[in-house]
């Protein structure tokens, strides 16, 4: 199975897990999207504004000695996006309906970061 499919059903069980969750992304560190459940033709530039996302809260983050960033938050009024470093050639964004569980989120989505990630750093078969 490849791993985009692998990480496909990844992000299905995820949204199957937590109802509030109404959409997904992972996105490369440079802003291409791997793959995606998002409704629409906005994965593109959703991909693009979570690397540049990312990158900002990287460095936000040396400035201020705080180390490596694993996750960045954004609550809006309607909705959440929580953005989760899957590896170096990934990050999971997630995004939720405003009156979400956060915590349940977190543990869920961490978990599936670290399937992403292995996903995306094992090595390519050919």
């Amino acid at each position: 199975m490849s791993a985009v499919k692998e990480i496909d059903d990844v992000l299905k069980s995820l949204e199957s897990a937590i109802p509030s969750i109404i959409g997904t992304l992972v996105a490369s560190g440079d802003g291409f999207v791997v793959t995606d459940t998002l409704s629409g033709s906005e994965a593109e530039e959703v991909a693009a504004m979570v690397a540049t996302t990312a990158s900002v809260s990287e460095r936000m983050s040396a400035t201020l000695s705080a180390g490596g960033v694993n996750e960045t938050s954004i609550k809006g009024e309607e909705r959440s996006i929580f953005l989760y470093r899957a590896s170096e050639q990934g990050i999971l964004a997630v995004i939720a309906e405003g009156e979400s569980n956060v915590g349940m989120i977190h543990l869920r989505a961490r978990e599936a970061a670290k399937a992403i990630g292995e996903q995306l750093s094992a090595p390519a078969v050919t």
